[in-house]
């Protein structure tokens, strides 16, 4: 699923601007007056009805159905925008659209049945009046999609059916600025929209495979229930994309956070997933450190002076499927 490649979705005005401007430019070529209006209010219904009802159902149609959605995908955007409120306001906009087509079908009779220009002129405005009313009716709708086609564009383009590593650790312990390391390329940077976060996405190529490597948000050691989004979005990914975890750990106490408190965040997370492939890192290698700990098989790293950036990048290949 990529959302980010939604395209742009028009305000409740904006459409019935653009729908009203088309339809005036509709006009038939007949002498008798009457007949010509008959015929004229027909297209012109058609025409406006057409033009809201079209993009409308696009804009259903762009957004992700909900019964064959990745797990992982469907708790992003839950923890971004709400599920129930996308799936509110995607149903507001297709009962729109089919109250517009209704409206229609219900006033072309109508048109095609008056006998004079004036009165037929009446019904178009009349039927105008009611379906520009409906979109109206659900403009909130239409912001909303338009800010969540916002959010997701600046969300990261995660391949859930390809390998992936996961960064985990406390925040400022190195995670962002390994990933730059390692990758390949300049890493994708996206903001999340509830935070100055920014959360890096980048590729390691491996002949014909591509092992993604993903930046999360820090945890801190806590329950659940008490992790603000950013952290429940570090959660999705390893309960859901069955990553490699790549854990680390700063033990020079620049990150702000004890080396206590990291240990306790690695044990949790290392019992809560042990079908994961895991690999310790031990951060800021450059740096003195003031604390000894020792994990089995744990790579020391620099991504500063580019100290065991090869080692650690060998490991991860080797991971692969």
């Amino acid at each position: 699923m990529n959302l980010q490649e939604i395209k742009n979705i028009a305000t409740s005005e904006e459409l019935i601007d653009r729908a009203l401007r088309r339809a005036s430019k509709v006009e038939e070529k007949v002498r008798n007056p009457d007949y010509r209006a008959r015929l004229t209010a027909v297209r012109k219904i058609h025409s406006v009805a057409d033009n809201l009802a079209n993009p409308m159902i696009s804009y259903v149609k762009a957004f992700p159905s909900f019964d064959i959605i990745h797990p992982f995908d469907r708790e992003i955007i839950d923890l971004t925008v709400g599920v129930d409120m996308l799936k509110k306001s995607l149903g507001a906009i297709d009962w729109a659209r089919k109250e517009v087509l209704m409206i229609s079908t219900k006033y072309v009779p109508k048109a095609r049945a008056r006998k004079s220009a004036e009165n037929t002129m009446k019904i178009m405005s009349e039927a105008y009046t009611k379906m520009t009313n409906v979109v109206r009716q659900i403009s909130k709708s239409f912001d909303f999609l338009i800010s969540a086609r916002s959010i997701f564009r600046n969300l990261p383009n995660v391949d859930t059916e390809s390998p992936i590593a996961v960064f985990a650790g406390a925040p400022n312990v190195g995670k962002s600025s390994l990933i730059g390391s390692v990758s390949t390329g300049k890493p994708e940077v996206k903001s999340y929209p509830f935070t100055t976060k920014a959360v890096s996405l980048g590729h390691i190529n491996k002949k014909y495979t591509v092992l993604q490597v993903m930046d999360t948000p820090g945890l801190l050691d806590r329950p659940d229930l008490e992790r603000n989004d950013m952290e429940k979005q570090g959660i999705a990914a390893f309960d859901y994309l069955e990553p490699i975890i790549v854990f680390l750990t700063d033990l020079t106490n620049t990150s702000g956070y004890s080396i206590e408190m990291q240990t306790n965040l690695r044990d949790e997370l290392k019992l809560r997933y042990p079908k994961c492939q895991w690999v310790d890192v031990f951060s800021k290698k450059d740096l003195d450190f003031e604390n000894e700990v020792i994990f089995d098989g744990a790579i020391e790293v620099s991504a500063y002076k580019d100290e065991g950036i090869d080692n650690f990048k060998n490991k991860l290949l080797d991971l692969i499927p």
